[in-house]
């Protein structure tokens, strides 16, 4: 009777034990999970890896500060750069001065008509629209265009520096422009410009149409 009472006793505080070991382990899990660590005071034991939560800050401020210096231009320039040339190609100190309107002159079925004069340095540049209003084409060479100013100089056009068609078919018009081939003078105020040597066989009579009164830009 005593020994089934003894080994009761035994089989009852060996549950208890199994349970109080239970809610040890539970409790210590839940530390783990919710603390990190194991255990209490010098007993505890970190589970977490603490090179992950190193900080980054360093390595952030230093993108950060060189994208702001990159923006704001504070960053020091150990050169200088030349500036950057002009984009209308002009030489430098040359002044670039303009006139437009409508200038122009009709010779039987072609009319010839002056829209802008450009000056730069002296240097004319004249834009011309030309009409063939017949039935065949026109050939307005640029090789026989001319000017004369009204100081009495006389001027050709560049061959290298024009820009013109030349030959207008029929019923249709061209666009371009001429530059003479010397600077105009100081004293001089309007242009005179003449197409002559017009080949076509509906051409003006005598192959030339002369614009007057061209003003010189000043």
């Amino acid at each position: 009777m005593d020994d089934e009472t003894h080994r009761r006793k035994s089989s009852a505080a060996l549950k208890i034990s199994m349970v109080v070991l239970g809610v040890l382990v539970l409790l210590g899990v839940i530390q783990a999970v919710t603390a990190g660590t194991v255990g209490v005071g010098p007993l505890s034991v970190s589970l977490r890896d603490t090179s992950s939560t190193a900080p980054t800050t360093r390595t952030t401020a230093s993108d950060d500060t060189i994208g702001l210096d990159g923006v704001v231009g504070s960053a020091p320039s150990s050169t200088e750069e030349d500036p950057a040339p002009s984009e209308s190609g002009a030489e430098p100190g040359l002044e670039n001065k303009v006139v437009t309107g409508s200038w122009k002159q009709a010779r039987g079925l072609l009319t010839v008509e002056v829209t802008k004069v450009e000056s730069r340095g002296g240097r004319l540049k004249v834009f011309v629209t030309a009409i063939n209003a017949s039935t065949a084409k026109m050939d307005l060479p640029v090789a026989s265009v001319s000017a004369a100013d009204d100081a009495k100089r006389d001027y050709r056009a560049s061959l290298s520096t024009s820009r013109w068609p030349e030959t207008i078919a029929k019923n249709s018009s061209i666009n371009g422009f001429v530059e003479l081939d010397q600077k105009v003078g100081a004293s001089s105020t309007t242009l005179s410009l003449t197409f002559a040597g017009i080949i076509g066989q509906l051409a003006p009579t005598g192959g030339a149409v002369t614009v007057t009164g061209i003003p010189i830009p000043k």
